[in-house]
């Protein structure tokens, strides 16, 4: 299921899909998105958006429930966020094995070539590019799209979520925080004193966001990933201009060169940290070179914002089970779960549920989940490592545990110089944040006392079963 009408098509079969029709651009169709967002809706398709050609169409709120995630990951009929991991779990260490038998797979012709524009035939203003948030700096055309870049020195296309703002009816800004290998790709053209191809698709299948979110290694392409999550190779088209791969099934896709000394203006944007993180910036000019979209095209839209936002859901499962896989690969015993928390912009509140065996093993999964590589290299703030009587991802449960079975005074240790960035609210505008900090609280029952420690107020669960069966009329 590489493209994104027969996942909508899925989705409205469903009964998960509403159509909304003559939304403004600036700003109706965001707040529409945000408030959707909110509410856990379903996903939004945005046509007769006044000011453009009819079928110009944006799609939002596409994976916000574990349903529609698991229907973009292959895995249909998923009630419940915790069977997605049940599902999920040692698939993602799979994908990176197999993904060497899986290159993308390059095609003549695709639906994205089924009309093309060059030259003087570009115009980007005639494609809806909505502003998201009342105090952004610009409409932005790319949130849910994908950037490709390519390094020059061995030639590897990586392919990144970052977002993309129109500037005139040729040119739009990329923005890509410096660390990501796209911004590192660009660096290098500009070293070199020459223009640095990208390709951008901007409406895809949202799997594409899933790739996004998994941070996939540098030594694998992301196109091969995804053709190991599908079980076949993904269908790709080289750039006329550029040659670099585009999806042969994107909705609309953009391609040029970043002239290595060009720049404008970008920004601000409402981030996933649910703040603007950063101001007006400097960022890289993409001189577009060639459009080509399908018929009727659909611009997938995945604005940040404070959570939950289009993303959140989706970044909170896949940040949970790659941070379980390393926990387990790492060899740390029952590992019961893992939940970062939606509500905290994903990467700042996580907890660990463990059953306890050894002096010491809270603390153990505790530093290791605040620094792992798949949680290390992103904003963080707070590790809780509860019982496995605790359900990790239920934050009365987690509370309940902190309140009651951690001592601050000895349950809460503090990381300091920890991963950082430019998007941190915690720190003043300008300053320079190189480091950060995290904490780790300990909410487990002490070890060395825990067959003492009070029994809870509870009845088993087998009696409650049998209460529950006797009594079904009360509780359905």
């Amino acid at each position: 299921m590489h493209d994104l009408r027969s996942w909508l098509q899925e989705v409205e079969r469903l009964g998960s899909l509403k159509r909304v029709q003559g939304a403004d651009a600036n700003l109706e169709i965001g707040i529409i998105t945000e408030l959707n967002c909110r509410r856990k809706g379903p996903a939004l398709l945005f046509d007769s958006i006044p000011g453009f050609p009819q079928g110009r169409r944006i799609l939002t709120g596409t994976i916000l429930d574990a349903a529609r995630l698991g229907l973009t990951l292959g895995h249909r009929g998923v009630d419940s966020s915790e069977e997605l991991v049940a599902r999920l779990e040692g698939k993602l260490t799979e994908y990176d094995q197999a993904s060497a038998n899986f290159p993308p797979r390059e095609v003549a012709h695709g639906p994205v070539f089924e009309n093309q524009g060059f030259g003087n035939d570009i115009n980007l203003l005639q494609f809806p590019a909505p502003k998201w948030h009342e105090h952004d700096g610009g409409n932005y055309i790319g949130t849910g799209c994908v950037v490709m870049t390519k390094d020059p020195d061995s030639g590897r296309v990586n392919i990144g979520c970052y977002r993309v703002m129109v500037q005139d009816e040729k040119s739009v800004t990329v923005q890509i925080s410096s660390a990501h290998h796209g911004a590192i790709n660009l660096k290098k053209y500009r070293d070199r004193n020459e223009p640095a191809p990208v390709a951008v698709s901007f409406g895809h299948h949202p799997i594409y966001l899933v790739i996004g979110g998994i941070g996939v290694p540098y030594r694998v392409s992301e196109y091969a990933y995804l053709g190991a999550m599908l079980g076949e190779p993904v269908p790709v088209v080289c750039g006329k201009v550029t040659g670099l791969p585009i999806p042969a099934d994107s909705e609309f896709a953009i391609e040029g060169f970043c002239p290595p000394n060009q720049f404008r203006s970008e920004g601000p944007f409402g981030e996933f940290t649910g703040y603007y993180g950063s101001g007006e910036e400097q960022e890289p000019v993409l001189e577009v070179k060639a459009v080509y979209f399908r018929n009727d095209p659909i611009n997938l839209g995945a604005p940040p914002g404070r959570p939950p936002h289009d993303y959140s859901y989706m970044y909170s499962l896949i940040r949970s089970v790659m941070v379980k896989e390393s926990l387990v690969k790492d060899g740390v015993p029952d590992v019961r779960g893992v939940w970062f928390h939606e509500a905290s912009g994903v990467n700042f509140f996580a907890v660990v549920s463990i059953k306890q065996r050894f002096p010491g093993h809270a603390r153990q999964a505790a530093y290791l989940t605040a620094q792992c590589q798949a949680a290390a290299g992103h904003l963080g703030r707070y590790v809780v490592v509860v019982d496995d009587d605790i359900d990790p991802s239920n934050l009365a449960d987690v509370i309940w545990a902190m309140s009651t079975r951690s001592n601050p005074e000895k349950d809460i240790d503090l990381l300091r110089n920890t991963y950082s960035s430019t998007l941190d609210p915690v720190y003043p505008k300008g300053a320079r944040k190189f480091f950060g900090s995290r904490a780790v609280i300990d909410a487990c029952r002490p070890y060395d006392w825990i067959e003492d420690f009070p029994r809870v107020a509870e009845s088993s669960e087998a009696e409650k079963q049998k209460v529950l069966k006797k009594w079904q009329e009360l509780f359905g």
